[in-house]
């Protein structure tokens, strides 16, 4: 009987330490394979408890019954798991965030000799040419040239942006494709895990396929997850379960109804708004919605004030013709920002003259070309702020629009004070600093002053057909969106900032990625430390295994050695 006992325990032995060999072997396989973890033996000694069928002797002691090596263990590290899933989806957010901030950087090619600066700056040369010769037409071609280069550059910079924004809206589409995929891989191998784990046996590789793939997902959207007893993962994007069980939801992209040329991404199951709070998903959006948008609402702000600034002081000025009134840019911001055809035809209509038959007065283009050195302007965009070429009322056109330099940047807002009095008051952080009476304006049009004392704040030409009643005047201007005046740095300084502002936003948007770039490898490092293969030590188990197994067959030999003399030897006489 302790004879069958020891060879029992021997055979154990046998298969215990093939299978180290084996699990040695399946992770030597596997070193270079993306997200799997090493895996272990459980050698447990199987020892007297409930060993009824063993045989009691009071002068002899009981040995164990071999080693049990049912479980192959997995070596991972749940938590170290979470902390780099984590840093994945942050990794991801301010990669896909500053990709488009780099390529919007690009477009504006500053500072450079053929950067917007440089062409801002031989725009306002070329005026200052037709001031030192008014009559010249070589100046003057030379500063249509310089406008149509200045204003083509700056609509080809609005238009390059906007192009990088609907592009986006590809990937978009594509890491809601990719999210789906994801899911729809992790509800199946949970399907599998469960069937295989309920069996007795351990999912390992399969858990490493899951593990890998919320990985993957984690850069792409931050997620929350939690296992159940059943070994299911069920995963959550916001509130939403992205993974519930062995069904995973569905994310569909379409157009916004805010906006229909933007692309959004919505639950299939309810019509709710995918919620992105981390991950690639969100650094898009960021950029999309908020960081690329807003840019393009500075270069309009940018092109309006030129607009506004140029305009104004041009319809006041005589060609050499004595063509007056004309606008010398037309636009209504920086995506059709263009120079007046009429004046591209004829350069000898660009006003330069305060007074009609004055072919050697350069006072107005003086004028413009100290705009260059004006310490604010009017800018705005039309849809929020008073800006030139508005249309106040029927037969009312807003021509000119022009501020005093001692003006703050910020927004200036119209309002009626007292109620129903007909005075305007044109204030700044609910601080009065202008009023203007209204009183008809007639045609063909005339000027609403805002006054401090004798100071002037604020001028709008108007461009009038008929008449232009006191009561219109005070419901055009307090209207939304012509309420509001606003003020920023000169054009250069303005430009100068955004461009600073944007390389500003692109270094920390670069530093920020590089930052949980560093994080993530740190925490790679330790989870590689933790459940990476290494070959020296799966060499070293190797062997360990390979000499355990010869020593277990070494033990079957002896008790075969030793069945052969009870058998045949014991009770034989010669």
């Amino acid at each position: 009987m302790a004879l069958s006992i020891g060879l029992d325990t021997a055979v154990k032995a046998l298969r215990a330490h093939q299978l180290a060999v084996d699990v040695a072997a399946h992770n030597i396989a596997n070193a270079q394979t993306p997200g799997f973890s090493r895996q272990r033996v459980l050698l447990r000694p199987i020892g007297l408890e409930g060993s009824a069928w063993s045989s009691r002797d009071s002068l002899l002691g009981r040995a164990g019954f071999g080693v049990d090596a049912r479980d192959v263990h997995r070596i991972r590290d749940a938590f170290m798991d979470y902390q780099a899933r984590q840093a994945l989806s942050a990794r991801g957010q301010h990669s896909a965030f500053s990709t488009p901030l780099r390529n919007a950087e690009a477009v504006f090619n500053d500072p450079s000799d053929d950067g917007l600066s440089a062409l801002l700056a031989r725009f306002w040369a070329a005026w200052h040419d037709v001031a030192n010769e008014p009559e010249s037409s070589a100046a003057r071609t030379a500063l249509v040239h310089a406008a149509q280069t200045f204003t083509l550059r700056v609509q080809a910079a609005h238009a390059e942006i906007d192009l990088q924004r609907r592009n986006l809206n590809q990937q978009v589409t594509a890491l809601g494709d990719e999210i789906n995929a994801y899911a729809r891989e992790i509800a199946g191998l949970n399907l599998q895990i469960k069937q295989v784990e309920l069996n007795g046996e351990r999912a390992n590789d399969l858990r490493d396929r899951r593990d890998l793939l919320l990985d993957k997902l984690s850069e792409v959207a931050s997620i929350q997850y939690s296992e159940s007893q059943t070994g299911e993962v069920s995963v959550y994007l916001g509130s939403h379960e992205l993974v519930f069980g062995t069904t995973a939801r569905t994310i569909v992209a379409g157009p916004d109804p805010a906006d229909p040329t933007m692309t959004k991404l919505t639950w299939q199951v309810d019509g709710f708004d995918v919620v992105a709070n981390g991950g690639k998903l969100k650094g898009v959006l960021d950029a999309r919605d908020q960081a690329l948008p807003d840019l393009m609402r500075k270069l309009d702000a940018f092109a309006m004030g030129i607009i506004n600034g140029v305009n104004t002081i041009h319809r006041q000025g005589y060609g050499l013709d004595n063509t007056t009134g004309l606008d010398f840019l037309q636009g209504t911001g920086a995506a059709d920002i263009q120079l007046n055809p009429v004046l591209a035809a004829n350069p000898h209509q660009i006003a330069t003259a305060a007074n009609p038959n004055a072919p050697g007065d350069a006072s107005i283009a003086l004028r413009i070309a100290g705009l260059e050195l004006q310490p604010n302007m009017a800018a705005g965009i039309p849809s929020a702020n008073l800006v030139t070429g508005e249309t106040l009322s029927a037969g009312v056109t807003l021509t000119g629009l022009s501020v005093a330099g001692s003006l703050q940047p910020g927004n200036y807002t119209i309002v009626e004070n007292p109620p129903a009095s007909g005075t305007l008051e044109l204030q700044y952080n609910g601080n009065p600093i202008g009023t203007y009476t209204a009183a008809a304006i007639s045609s063909p049009g005339g000027t609403i002053t805002f006054m401090n004392g004798s100071n002037v704040v604020a001028t709008l030409h108007v461009a009038v057909s008929g008449t232009y009643s006191a009561a219109q005047q005070v419901a055009d201007l307090t209207a939304p969106g012509n309420d509001t005046i606003r003020v920023d740095v000169a054009p250069g300084s303005f430009y100068a900032n955004l461009v600073a502002v944007l390389g500003a936003d692109v270094n920390r948007a670069l530093g920020m990625e590089q930052s949980a770039g560093l994080l993530v490898d740190h925490l790679d490092t330790m989870r590689q430390a933790t459940h990476g293969v290494n070959i020296d030590e799966e060499v070293t188990n190797l062997q360990a295994a390979q000499h355990a197994y010869n020593a277990a067959a070494r033990v079957i030999t002896v008790i075969d050695d030793m069945l052969d003399t009870l058998i045949n030897r014991t009770g034989v006489t010669r």
